[in-house]
């Protein structure tokens, strides 16, 4: 199940969820957002996952307590729904005063990894060193 909305995508591929938030968000895209993510993860991840969290494209926060919290707390349920690592991909034009707006949420305690990378090269390197790769390469070699 791949959801595709004006504001954001959420893109299952094996023990990896790849999601793009997109453009300036309030309360209530983030309340839509939370609803849509908690179904795909509801539905696709019984076991341990990583989540690519790409916030390149993604102008800011607006409103930003509520929507700090919404973030934490789907990230707790997150872990205890399998999540093992959160991968956050940070663009050099937004890194500044995205990180400032999500430093709470990248420094609440739990006990899962965090990362955040700057480039697409940083982040597959990553992924690559974490075996995160193989079931996909093993599926497109079975279908080649």
């Amino acid at each position: 199940m791949k959801v595709v909305e004006n504001k954001y995508s959420i893109k299952p591929v094996h023990d990896i969820l790849y999601v793009d938030l997109l453009g300036s968000w309030n309360p209530g895209r983030t309340y839509d957002y939370s609803l849509e993510y908690k179904k795909v993860v509801s539905r696709y991840f019984a076991r341990e996952w990583v989540c690519v969290l790409n916030l390149q494209h993604l102008d800011l926060l607006i409103s930003e307590p509520a929507q700090v919290e919404t973030f934490k707390a789907l990230n707790t349920w997150s872990y205890i729904k399998g999540m093992t690592a959160l991968v956050v991909m940070v663009g050099i034009q937004n890194r500044h005063h995205l990180l400032y707006q999500f430093e709470e949420i990248f420094n609440d305690r739990q006990p899962y990894e965090k990362v955040v990378f700057y480039s697409d090269v940083e982040l597959n390197a990553w992924m690559s060193d974490h075996g995160l790769y193989k079931n996909i390469l093993n599926d497109a070699q079975k279908t080649a």
